[in-house]
């Protein structure tokens, strides 16, 4: 499947993308936002997750160039095969007028089997001087530390990482505005992830 979008932003207005791309072969999202006037807010959280012989791709470039814009990315990746492939290649460029803009960019990943793969490439390029702006990427299996903290609970591994494994996801799912579409959403991860081995008891059991 593949999915482009491009939004254009005026003056004091708000932009919020929230999104789950669960099962495809291939999946390529490329996502391109103008923020075109001051006061402007774009947020995007995304979650994607890759099972047997599947890639999920993610491109995304957010221009800044007035005063004041606000935005934040969260992208949120698992990928649970060794076949499996992750992409995020996201691009913020904060522009000379964009004097006074807050903006965070942050890419986590967890890699659930030997040679499962992503390719991550934040990037944040600034050429206005007054700008408070960040950015980041963390790629990792389970901490062995969380799951001893669920352990020294009472909690056994395996309940603790099927715990883990999906609660990394529910942080995009649960912003999901409606009820209805978050529980869907909910079901099929929970599904997928059991279908794949990623987990062996549900989200109810853990």
């Amino acid at each position: 499947m593949f999915l482009h979008v491009n939004i254009v932003q005026k003056q004091c207005s708000s932009y919020e993308l929230v999104e789950a791309a669960i099962g495809s072969k291939l999946n390529r999202h490329n996502i391109h936002i103008q923020q075109l006037g001051p006061d402007t807010s774009t947020k995007m959280s995304s979650f994607l997750l890759a099972g047997q012989r599947q890639l999920q791709d993610l491109h995304s470039r957010l221009i800044l160039s007035h005063p004041r814009g606000f935005a934040r990315q969260l992208h949120k990746c698992i990928v649970m095969h060794s076949s499996g492939h992750g992409v995020f290649d996201g691009n913020v460029k904060v522009n000379r007028y964009a004097q006074q803009t807050d903006a965070g960019q942050l890419s986590r990943s967890l890699l659930l089997a030997p040679r499962a793969t992503v390719s991550v490439k934040p990037n944040l390029q600034i050429i206005a001087d007054d700008v408070k702006c960040s950015h980041g990427a963390a790629i990792s299996d389970l901490e062995e530390e969380q799951i001893f903290y669920f352990q020294a609970r009472g909690i056994d591994p395996q309940t603790a990482r099927s715990t883990l494994v999906f609660s990394f996801g529910a942080e995009i799912l649960q912003q999901f505005k409606n009820k209805n579409l978050q529980q869907r959403a909910e079901k099929t991860v929970m599904e997928f992830l059991q279908s794949e081995g990623a987990i062996k008891t549900s989200i109810q059991e853990a």
